[in-house]
């Protein structure tokens, strides 16, 4: 009994044996933690193809969010070269359940060359950790969320953004758009090498360069919020900086005048920046002389150097007499480039010619054109109209500037005039059409009518959403019944280009209603008339009789009696049940069995 015990304790060992020695035949080891799920001989394929190595094609079956970056060359492995897009360089399995999928070579994570993945780490960026920024909540790519939503427990470093609002507070609330390279480095937030005053519309010379920023940017109050949690808190959570819509075009926008407005509002004629307190003559002599001339120099007349006015200028001598004055443009180039004085007579505002209207002698700008001198025009501001800035329909346009006459600016140079050119677009063609200024939205589905009656014969100046269409007036599809109380969305959806569609628009009631009757009544190919039996104000109550020319069939005496699902009964037709009303057997044996057992068979027609 012993020896029999023995001999089937060693071939059961044998067995074992020749079992282990087999799995380690097909495969090389244990599979990771997150790969555990595709272990055993069945799910080989899934990673190898039948007799080869590792696919990465196969890899990207399942790594789809990788996918799209390499087709695209973006990250780390979109910017490897086709060489070395092989998973298993960097991703090793079947070396257990604990082994971490990611080599990241001899230097570690740490080490990890982070300009490869297009991004160069600069700065303060070099010192951070990497869990900083690879936060998962900051993940913006689509394809890497559906991924971790699959897999709730799974690392990953794709998909963060990379701007720099995704991680840091924007100290300035949107005052200055989302472009911080422009003035901020990695280095240093505080120390801002990029911007320069200068380069502003309000250079500071004099004390002004040496005025604390806070001075005149005052702190806004604002929300303690500080965003979202992957965002890093405000460093001033109570306020901000306000760096636009500062005034500035009179020295009374930041300074008291001590003078209780007795001098009017042009500073610089007694003033500069170097020394408040040093009061110039304001000209002098050569200003209190002019006074007594037919030109009194007012406003920013009375900082102007004598030789712009009177030269010399090269090739001319000075000149003191006989100068033309009487009007702006004697002396000052038309900024406009003829855009006011080209306009017609019926678009321009009465004396249009004549700069004073919009202009004073303080200063060019601000310029004051309101509302009531708008109405004066050929294009009045109504509804809507009356709140848009300026700037959105008068948009500013570079090419004025080439339109300044070669002899102007070299007049000016000789004279040492600025030359100075308004790049606001005032000569719009075609104004009164909308389509001069507005897209249509409607992708030219309404061309004839904007055509014939423009844009107002639907649409009112007060708000655009307001629409004075009449569907029994305007289309050939009046509204009627139920139809009326549907909602505009629900027949007109936008297209595949995102254009919501208003025509053409098939009428049918097969265009937007599936058939219940599963095309039992269309007739050669056509669909069905829905209107001979239903109307819109109900489906359900049917005008449909049992007698012509609705039906062949007529019902008379116990027939009238009869629940409709006696004769109609319910099919399935595709999948779907549906009553039968045709074909349907008009004859008696059809539906009745003959009780007479075929005795009369030859009387029955």
């Amino acid at each position: 009994m012993t020896k029999t015990l023995a001999r089937l304790f060693l071939l059961a060992a044998a067995l074992a044996a020749t079992r282990a020695a087999a799995a380690d035949l097909f495969s090389p080891g244990e599979l990771s933690r997150a790969h555990q799920a595709l272990e055993g001989m069945g799910s080989c394929t899934k990673c190898h193809e039948a007799g080869e190595q590792l696919s990465p094609a196969r890899c990207l079956e399942c790594h789809g969010e990788l996918k799209a970056r390499l087709d695209q060359g973006q990250g780390f492995h979109g910017h490897l070269p086709p060489a070395e897009r092989t998973c298993q360089s960097c991703h090793h399995e079947h070396m257990g359940r604990d082994n971490a999928l990611v080599d990241w070579g001899n230097g570690g994570q740490k080490g990890f060359d982070h300009a490869r993945t297009g991004f160069t780490l600069k700065g303060k960026h070099r010192a951070l950790d990497c869990a900083r920024c690879h936060d998962p909540r900051r993940i913006e790519d689509p394809l890497v969320k559906a991924a971790l939503a699959k897999q709730p427990g799974r690392k990953t470093f794709l998909g963060q953004p990379q701007a720099c609002a995704a991680c840091h507070f924007d100290e300035h609330r949107g005052q200055l758009g989302a472009d911080c390279q422009r003035c901020h480095t990695e280095d240093a937030w505080k120390t801002v090498r990029g911007f320069d005053h200068a380069r502003t519309a309000f250079p500071l010379t004099g004390k002004h360069a040496r005025v604390d920023c806070a001075k005149c940017h005052l702190p806004q109050p604002a929300d303690a919020g500080g965003g979202p949690a992957t965002v890093t808190p405000p460093r001033n959570a109570a306020g901000f900086m306000k760096l636009k819509g500062l005034a500035f075009q009179s020295c009374a926008d930041c300074h008291k005048d001590p003078h209780q407005d007795r001098f009017g509002q042009t500073c610089q004629g007694c003033h500069t920046t170097e020394d408040w307190k040093r009061v110039t003559s304001g000209g002098g002599e050569q200003r209190a002389f002019h006074e007594k001339t037919r030109f009194p120099l007012k406003g920013a007349h009375a900082l102007v150097a004598c030789v712009a006015c009177h030269g010399p200028a090269p090739g001319a001598p000075a000149k003191f007499r006989g100068l033309a004055f009487e009007r702006c443009i004697d002396c000052h180039a038309d900024s406009h480039v003829g855009q006011i004085a080209g306009l017609s007579p019926a678009r321009a505002a009465p004396d249009a010619k004549t700069c004073d209207r919009c202009h004073t002698l303080d200063g060019y700008l601000p310029a004051r054109f309101e509302l009531e001198d708008h109405d004066r025009t050929g294009f009045k501001l109504e509804g809507a109209h009356r709140a848009v800035s300026c700037a959105r329909c008068h948009p500013k346009d570079p090419q004025l500037a080439s339109r300044v006459p070669v002899a102007v600016r070299t007049a000016l140079e000789a004279y040492r005039r600025p030359l100075r050119v308004s790049l606001a677009r005032f000569d719009i063609p075609h104004a009164q059409d909308c389509r001069s200024c507005h897209k249509d939205p409607h992708a030219g589905q309404f061309a004839n009518r904007v055509e014939q009656a423009g844009c107002t014969s639907c649409h009112q100046v007060t708000s655009f959403r307001t629409v004075k269409f009449d569907h029994a007036k305007d289309s050939i599809f009046a509204l009627t019944g139920k139809h009326a109380q549907v909602a505009c969305g629900s027949c007109h959806r936008p297209d595949a280009a995102g254009v919501v569609r208003y025509r053409p628009l098939i009428a049918a009631c097969a265009t937007c209603h599936a058939d219940p009757h599963a095309g039992q009544f269309a007739a050669r190919g056509q669909p069905a008339d829905c209107t001979r039996c239903h109307d819109t104000a109900e489906w359900k109550q049917v005008k449909f009789v049992h007698q012509p020319p609705f039906t062949t069939f007529q019902l008379t005496g116990k027939h009238r009696a009869l629940d409709c699902a006696r004769c109609h009964p319910a099919v399935q037709v595709a999948g779907t049940p549906v009553r039968r009303y045709r074909p349907l057997p008009t004859k008696c044996q059809g539906c009745h069995d003959d009780f007479h057992k075929g005795a009369f068979k030859g009387f029955v027609p």
